[in-house]
């Protein structure tokens, strides 16, 4: 019997933006799904979404003090810069010529997985950018292909302001902190377990009663455990700020 099994990712590493992000889409790429769900299933997405729902109003009442109009410029500023990078790459991997095709063609495969960061909510995009920017720094074929394209200055310039805005967050983060009470942190283990025994029924359903609404669901669950399984992890704080 070939069964099914879910990608690795490590959930309790991923910080509170990134488990909301992560649960969030989960349940929007389950509602198509619902009626193929098994009765334990729908169980532990009712919870897994009651969870969340509770999650999102902690991090809302953090945010809402926390991201001033600087954050949010910042962020706009940010985006610009890696919106401008896709553009460059996607002109050269549509060029006749070879000498910018084969540069485009590398850093297009490479950003593949990233390509819709800018929709990501706000301190997941800080994460993703982090993790493109490390791995094109380890990697000397993607930085002579930004080289050749000329994109990096860009690339200097989106690492300094994801850089900006990760510690004008944390210091928003800091002053608030002590006056919201009720935070998403004090949340995270209990959205982990709910969303860790989501995939547990998901993946018991797909091997035991499998149907084509239920593969779907898994493959799109799956797919989106591997895309958060590229961030990488951060230690966790003592009192992580969301």
């Amino acid at each position: 019997m070939d069964r099914k099994t879910f990608s690795p990712l490590h959930v309790n590493n991923l910080g509170i933006d990134n488990l909301y992000g992560i649960i969030k889409t989960t349940i929007e790429i389950s509602e198509p799904a619902e009626t193929a769900l098994s009765d334990l299933s729908k169980a532990a997405l009712t919870e897994l979404t009651d969870v969340n729902a509770e999650l999102e109003k902690r991090m809302k009442k953090t945010l809402s003090s926390a991201l001033t109009p600087e954050l949010l410029e910042v962020n706009g500023e940010r985006n610009k810069f890696f919106a401008e990078i896709k553009r460059f790459v996607s002109t050269a991997d549509k060029s006749s010529m070879e000498a910018l095709k084969k540069p485009g063609s590398i850093l297009r495969t490479f950003l593949k997985p990233y390509w819709d960061t800018e929709a990501e909510p706000l301190n997941t995009i800080t994460s993703i950018y982090e993790e493109i920017l490390d791995r094109y720094h380890a990697d000397e074929n993607l930085e002579k292909a930004a080289e050749t394209l000329g994109i990096t200055t860009l690339i200097t310039e989106l690492e300094s302001i994801n850089a900006d805005y990760d510690r004008l967050y944390k210091e928003r983060n800091t002053v608030v902190s002590g006056k919201t009470g009720n935070s998403a942190s004090d949340m995270k283990d209990d959205a982990v377990q709910a969303y860790e025994q989501y995939c547990t029924v998901i993946e018991q359903n797909v091997n035991l009663v499998p149907n084509a609404q239920l593969e779907q669901l898994f493959a799109d669950m799956d797919g989106l455990r591997r895309k958060y399984a590229l961030i990488k992890p951060k230690p966790r704080k003592k009192k992580e700020q969301e």
